[in-house]
């Protein structure tokens, strides 16, 4: 992601390359270093508004945070912490403070009461969560079966009492864990104007970047490995079917990143239908391509990307990791075909983003 942003992006690269990245492969936990320097910079809050303890900015700004960090090979919570999880508790009017959190959403039958001494606990669960270990609250999202009640926002401790986890990690290496509650102490709760449809997007949305972002960082690394590495006597990038790889690869990368662009500016304008459909080609084109990116990157390393200690992992496993986070491929193709099949929404203006521009009500940056 380029343009206004560079600024920021480049101040996030510096701040990554003096902290120093440890890009085995899986990792063992995320980079504290990196994590520490954005934190004091100010940068895992941006997209937070200064009133609930952000730094202001976009979420634009907050996803050029994050592409940086990705293409650095940093390991880090920008995505559950700053775009997702802080920002729906400043959308509940809650401010998380100096704690570093991650979101979940509730399974269904997951409920908030009131005991006799009129302390709030909850009950119920939440699966895979990512970061969940390495935070020190939980951001649920309640959605109740019962429709007569909205979606809520519950914060509680990973490690209260009445809360039971099951750690694990995900292939990059990331700690996941399930939850159970029973007479959890809940911190802070609130009637939430987000649902899941909108954390669904916004995290679809975040990952489509973060795809976008590991593809250049692949492409990137293997046209300079193809320049510099020499066999029978000449670079790797003069043989007719190695040209052909790496162009092929340079154009994947460009697609993914111009699908991603174009879902992040849609998603900042006023219509919320061409944003869902905006977000969810992002999603599907970034999905789909991420086990091509990695396949074409280890093929032309050759057996040296194959190693732990070498960087090309971190970036190739997050690709194999997080293509089905919020949502695959499949999921997001399925939502475009429904806009055609079942909203009636014709195919060439769901292709060329044509279409009323007024429909609906939006809520900007606020999404």
């Amino acid at each position: 992601m380029t343009g206004p942003n560079s600024e920021l992006r480049a101040a996030t690269q510096a701040m990554i390359g003096k902290a120093g990245v440890d890009t085995t492969t899986p990792a063992a936990g995320i980079d504290d270093a990196v994590w520490t320097a954005l934190t004091e910079a100010g940068f895992t809050g941006i997209g937070i508004s200064e009133d609930h303890d952000g730094s202001g900015g976009t979420l634009a700004d907050a996803l050029t945070v994050v592409s940086a960090a990705v293409t650095g090979g940093a390991l880090t919570m920008l995505v559950e912490h700053t775009v997702l999880a802080g920002w729906l508790a400043a959308r509940c009017g809650i401010s998380l403070g100096s704690h570093t959190a991650t979101i979940a959403h509730a399974e269904r039958d997951t409920t908030v009461r009131e005991t006799a001494a009129g302390v709030l606990v909850l009950d119920g669960s939440a699966r895979a969560v990512v970061h969940g270990p390495d935070a020190d609250r939980l951001v649920l999202l309640l959605e109740p079966a019962d429709a007569a009640h909205g979606p809520a926002v519950a914060i509680v401790s990973p490690t209260g009492a009445g809360v039971t986890a099951v750690p694990g990690t995900d292939l990059l290496g990331a700690a996941v864990a399930d939850y159970d509650f029973a007479a959890a102490a809940v911190d802070t709760y609130a009637a939430s104007p987000a649902g899941g449809t909108e954390l669904e997007e916004r995290g679809a949305l975040a990952y489509a970047v973060a795809l976008a972002a590991a593809a250049r960082a692949v492409c990137d690394r293997t046209v300079e490995y193809a320049g510099q590495r020499t066999q029978f006597g000449r670079p790797l990038s003069k043989f007719q079917a190695v040209q052909q790889r790496l162009a092929g690869l340079a154009a994947v990368t460009a697609l993914m990143e111009t699908a991603t662009e174009t879902a992040v500016a849609e998603d900042a304008g006023t219509n919320p239908d061409r944003a869902r459909a905006a977000i969810a080609a992002a999603k599907v084109v970034t999905s789909s391509a991420a086990r091509d990116i990695a396949a074409a990157g280890h093929q032309l390393h050759g057996a040296i990307g194959f190693t732990a200690e070498h960087p090309l992992g971190r970036s190739t496993t997050a690709l194999l990791a997080w293509r089905e986070r919020y949502g695959s491929e499949r999921y997001w193709a399925g939502v475009l075909a429904g806009r055609i099949l079942e909203g009636g929404a014709d195919v060439w203006d769901l292709v060329t983003g044509a279409g009323d521009e007024n429909s609906g009500a939006a809520e900007g940056n606020n999404r």
